[in-house]
């Protein structure tokens, strides 16, 4: 007879592993990008005002980096569950009631993240077939960054897919306890 491992103890399998790393790897590539554009726009101001130089592209770069890190690192976010989090509700009820209504969340995040993958990969698609660029103080195509939502929103789907089968909600990491739990 087989000893039964619980779901829980067993050891991550390697796509499981990969999909954990690629999220961790979107989320430092985030936190370094950000950190980066901190350093620049600081030297940049410290240099212009010391009439030494100026970076003009560096205020659309930085616009550039913000919303590809932001949808980068969010699916990455969501899987620590460190995302804000409305949990009043849940909190209230009992524990039953309250996966339910965890799952009905997940459910409604999981169908967004389908809509806006189907919609951003429509949008990155004519964008790259009519060769659209962006005018700005650079000239680029605008396809690539486009790119990032379809990206990020089928990785949004993935993870509050595996929240539901998993029963990854924060409902389920609360302690018995009758204390409050912290939103995360």
């Amino acid at each position: 007879m087989t000893p039964t491992v619980d779901r829980a103890q067993r050891a991550p399998g390697p796509v499981s592993r990969a999909y954990a790393a690629l999220l961790s790897a979107f989320g430092l590539l985030a936190g370094v990008a950000f950190a980066a554009i901190a350093v620049l726009v600081t030297l940049n101001v410290i240099l212009r005002n010391l009439g030494v130089m100026n970076f003009p592209w560096l205020l659309e770069v930085s616009e550039y980096v913000l919303y590809v890190g932001t949808f980068l690192a969010a699916p990455w976010v969501l899987r620590l569950g460190a995302h804000v989090r409305v949990d009043l509700l849940p909190g209230l009820l009992p524990r039953p009631a309250a996966r339910a209504v965890t799952v009905a969340a997940e459910a409604c995040g999981l169908v967004f993240s389908l809509v806006l993958a189907r919609h951003g990969l429509n949008v990155t698609m004519d964008a790259f077939a009519r060769g659209d660029l962006m005018f700005k103080e650079l000239v680029i195509p605008e396809w690539p960054l486009l790119a990032v939502i379809p990206v990020s929103a089928a990785l949004l789907a993935v993870e509050f897919t595996r929240r539901m089968l998993s029963g990854d909600a924060s409902i389920d990491r609360r302690a018995d306890t009758d204390a409050p739990s912290d939103g995360l």
